[in-house]
């Protein structure tokens, strides 16, 4: 089964191609099923009516599920039953949950709003909080441009089984090297207002590269994070979704939009696009056939799932339409509608003709990034 989610963990490895795909949307879980002529179909949806932020799958096949206030599930039958296993959570808004290996042992990390970090090594039945993400100098100034206004945990990944990295979404991209008893901050950006994290893109075949898809653009860092420069892919001011293939650490894939979300907001138009890079961020391609163009909707999640000697990346917008290509990029083609496949709340940003709301069009900016948006068309 390929799991399709904002939260998620975006690269997959399979043994052989699945005819599943499990998608996280603000309205419940899709289990979508491919048929022999190649059709997909729906073959049951659960949590129906709840906001589905991330799945995880752990080595033994179990799924987790994280949502947006209620916390988090546990199914061991692929996706048929579900039980809570907020045992030792103190909070329930969860952003992301990664199945991942530290010390050699596999352990489960999620992360909400406001930003804590909390940790299981067995399987979700407990969680303790790693309180160290909370001591660094940059909390005072964490925030999130909607009210009411609280830094979360957007991404984290482990390198080589032992370095943690946490993405705040706003304020900080943090490591640590002691399983998260201490954190030390990278400056991606001067400005810790600046520092607008989304997803972090590493690979063991270029250990000491950085690609972060941040609220201001894409950038790279080839000497583990001392320094930084900014990549231009194809007119994203605002990627999100971020992926590479498991064996080929420079064919990456990028979705996001031109502007930034007040931007799309006030015209209710995103403009969402997809591009594609053969050399690790050099040179950029934006992909078309079969893909939207001056579309309303932007993309929400992004997987790239790879078998031997094949790949096929699928993504979702925030209108819940599934897009799959199956030739590396150059074609794609809409299998299935499902709910808002959607960061936070930019499917409420932009529902067709949604009236004015005080959470999305109130936004607050810090630093350089209200000048940004003063000066940026979508």
């Amino acid at each position: 089964m390929i799991l399709l989610s904002p939260g998620g963990a975006g690269v997959e490895r399979h043994a052989a191609p699945s005819d599943r795909l499990a998608v996280a949307s603000a309205d419940g879980i899709w289990f979508l099923r491919r048929a022999a002529d190649g059709d997909w179909s729906l073959d049951h949806k659960e949590f129906a009516g709840t906001f589905v932020s991330a799945l995880a799958r752990t080595r033994d096949g179990a799924l987790i599920a994280a949502t947006h206030g209620f916390g988090l599930a546990r199914s061991e039958d692929g996706g048929k039953t579900w039980r809570w296993i907020n045992r030792g959570l103190s909070q329930f808004d969860v952003w992301v949950v990664k199945a991942l290996e530290i010390g050699g042992r596999e352990v489960l990390l999620a992360g909400g709003m406001p930003a804590h970090l909390f940790i299981s090594e067995n399987g979700g039945a407990e969680w303790r909080e790693l309180p160290a993400l909370r001591t660094v100098p940059s909390l005072p100034s964490w925030f999130f441009p909607p009210p009411p206004h609280l830094g979360h945990v957007k991404d984290i990944v482990v390198r080589g089984g032992s370095t943690l990295f946490v993405a705040i979404e706003v304020g900080a991209l943090l490591r640590s090297e002691d399983e998260g008893a201490s954190f030390a901050e990278i400056a991606v950006f001067p400005e810790v207002s600046d520092r607008d994290i989304h997803r972090v893109l590493l690979h063991p075949a270029s250990p000491g590269r950085f690609i972060v898809a941040t609220g201001w653009g894409l950038r790279i860092s080839d000497d583990d994070g001392a320094t930084w420069r900014t990549l231009e892919p194809a007119g994203i001011n605002y990627p999100d979704a971020l992926v590479c293939h498991p064996e080929d650490p420079d064919l990456i894939f990028v979705a996001g939009s031109p502007g930034y979300p007040p931007n799309w907001f006030a015209i209710n138009r995103s403009r969402s696009r997809i591009a594609r890079s053969r050399d690790g961020g050099k040179t950029w391609e934006r992909l078309l056939a079969g893909l939207p163009s001056g579309g309303r909707p932007t993309f929400g999640a992004m997987t790239l799932a790879a078998w031997p000697g094949f790949y096929a990346v699928y993504a979702g917008d925030t209108d819940g339409q599934i897009f799959e290509s199956r030739d590396g990029g150059e074609s794609w083609e809409i299998i299935f509608e499902t709910g808002p496949v959607s960061k936070g709340e930019h499917y409420r940003g932009l529902a067709k003709g949604r009236a004015p709301m005080t959470d999305l069009d109130e936004l607050v900016f810090g630093g350089p990034g209200a000048h940004r948006v003063a000066t940026t068309k979508a």
